[in-house]
C-alpha cells in the first residue's frame, strides 16, 4: 500500500453484530470514491476474544483467537484420557478418549496467546469488550466516504493519521494474510 498518507480508522458500534449491521444498510460509495470493498470487521467477544474478517491493507483477514483449539494439549489430553479409561474396558477407553480430548481442547484454548501484533494490540485498544467496529486503513478520501456512508448510523469514529512507520507495522501485522481482491472499478 504505497501512498502519500495513510489513516486508520475504527466506526466503533454497541453490540458485536453492530457494525455488519450497519455496514448492510450503508451506500457503497460516497462522492465516488468506493470504500466499501476496502473494509474488515472486527468483534471483541468476552475473554478478550477478538474476530477479525475482511479486507485489510490490501490483504484478506480471516482470523479469530480461538481456532487454536486443538494443539499438544488435546493430544495429551487424549492420551491420558485413554489410559484412564483402559481400566473400564472398551467403552472406557472410548469415553477417555473423547473426554481427555475435550478437556485437553478446553485447555489448549484457555492457554494459547491471543493474537498478538500492532494490528491486533490496536484493536483491542480501540474496540470495547462487546463490541464490534468497521475498519480501514486508506487514503484519506477513502476514510472520509466510510465515515460519510456509516455516519448516522449509531457508530463512534475513531482515526489516526498514521506516519510511514506506523502503516509499516501495520502492514506488516498481516503481510502473511492472502492478497484480497482489487478493488471494484
Amino acid at each position: 500500500m504505497e501512498m502519500d498518507r495513510v489513516d486508520f480508522a475504527l466506526i466503533v458500534f454497541e453490540h458485536t453484530g453492530g457494525a455488519e449491521q450497519a455496514y448492510s444498510r450503508a451506500p457503497r460509495s460516497v462522492g465516488g470514491v468506493t470504500w466499501a470493498d476496502q473494509v474488515a470487521f472486527v468483534e471483541h467477544h468476552r475473554r478478550n476474544r477478538i474476530v477479525v474478517r475482511g479486507t485489510f491493507a490490501g490483504r484478506y483477514v480471516d482470523a479469530d483467537d480461538e481456532e487454536e483449539f486443538i494443539g499438544a494439549k488435546t493430544a495429551e489430553g487424549a492420551v491420558v484420557g485413554g489410559a484412564v479409561g483402559l481400566l473400564f474396558g472398551p467403552a472406557g477407553l472410548a469415553v477417555g478418549l473423547v473426554g481427555g480430548g475435550l478437556a485437553g481442547g478446553v485447555a489448549q484454548e484457555r492457554s494459547s496467546p491471543h493474537l498478538r501484533s500492532a494490528f491486533f494490540d490496536e484493536v483491542r485498544r480501540e474496540v470495547p469488550e462487546g463490541d464490534s467496529a468497521v475498519i480501514m486503513m486508506a487514503a484519506p478520501d477513502h476514510i472520509d466516504a466510510m465515515v460519510g456512508a456509516l455516519e448516522g448510523r449509531g457508530g463512534r469514529l475513531v482515526r489516526h493519521h498514521l506516519s510511514v512507520e506506523e502503516a509499516k507495522a501495520l502492514e506488516d501485522a498481516v503481510a502473511g494474510d492472502p492478497e484480497a481482491a482489487p478493488p471494484a472499478a
